[in-house]
């Protein structure tokens, strides 16, 4: 792997509260949910294990804000599978 992109840990109100360097790679995964939503992934990022990545939790590739809809836990590094946030340009992203 390459780690070679940084990623940023974002918190509740996106600010980063910690960055890290992953291996991204461009994927497509589909994501089912209940209600007919159906959420398709556009990368995956591994990187290295980190207890502040949290499933449904938010990181910055870049300008670019992603949720994280599913993730693995491998022996020593994680799989994050990323869905891309449009963005609402009301909101001003904090740095």
């Amino acid at each position: 792997m390459f780690y070679e992109t940084k990623l940023e840990i974002l918190d509740a109100e996106f600010i980063p509260t910690r960055s890290m360097m992953a291996d991204v790679q461009p994927y497509r995964k589909s994501f089912s949910f209940e209600d007919g939503y159906i959420l398709e992934t556009t990368y995956r990022a591994f990187c290295p294990l980190e207890s502040l990545l949290q499933l449904n939790g938010y990181v910055r590739i870049s300008k670019d804000i992603f949720i994280i809809l599913d993730m693995k836990e491998w022996s020593d590094y994680m799989e994050l599978y990323l869905y891309r946030c449009k963005q609402d340009f009301t909101m001003e992203v904090k740095e």
